[in-house]
């Protein structure tokens, strides 16, 4: 699985590299628990955008932690909003603290965990997003996401800020 993790982030690197860079990605995610994200975008040509980041999840029994790989294709709506939808990879993984995981309260957070208190997990994320653009420097930014991974699928929304370098 270690392989997979540095494979996946040499992949998120080779575009990056290859990509000009233009914001700085701060977001707060909201799935059952808040979470926080950061991340950049990059062109990468015509309306294509690259977007990877990394977010993590304050969970009440264990850790969440998500490394995403998205591209965005944009639709100008206007002078100041744009339209997006969102197609990514992501690397998934969770795992719960030792004092919960033998908790009969969180049973129903885990049962799908194949009996296993960690797992990296490989997946894909669909959604739509949608930005309004407050200066030439500054943008805020709407997203929702449907994440389909392995015995974990899950929905979420995020709302940031896009500041640029």
């Amino acid at each position: 699985m270690k392989k997979l993790f540095i494979s996946f982030i040499f992949c998120i690197m080779a575009v990056a590299a290859s990509a000009q860079v233009e914001t700085l990605d701060i977001k707060a995610n909201l799935r059952g628990d808040l979470g926080v994200g950061i991340g950049f975008t990059a062109d990468i040509g015509g309306d294509f955008e690259f977007s990877p980041s990394l977010n993590y999840e304050f969970w009440d029994c264990g850790t969440h932690l998500d490394v995403e790989g998205d591209f965005h294709y944009n639709v100008e709506l206007g002078k100041k909003f744009t339209f997006y939808p969102v197609f990514g990879l992501l690397l998934h993984y969770r795992a719960f603290d030792d004092d919960h995981w033998d908790d009969p309260h969180h049973h129903h957070i885990h049962d799908h965990y194949d009996c296993c208190n960690e797992k990296l997990r490989l997946g894909v994320d669909l959604g739509l997003g949608l930005k309004y653009d407050f200066s030439r420097k500054c943008a805020g930014f709407l997203e929702g996401k449907y994440q389909y991974v392995k015995h974990d699928s899950d929905a979420y929304f995020s709302m940031g800020v896009k500041i640029a370098l």
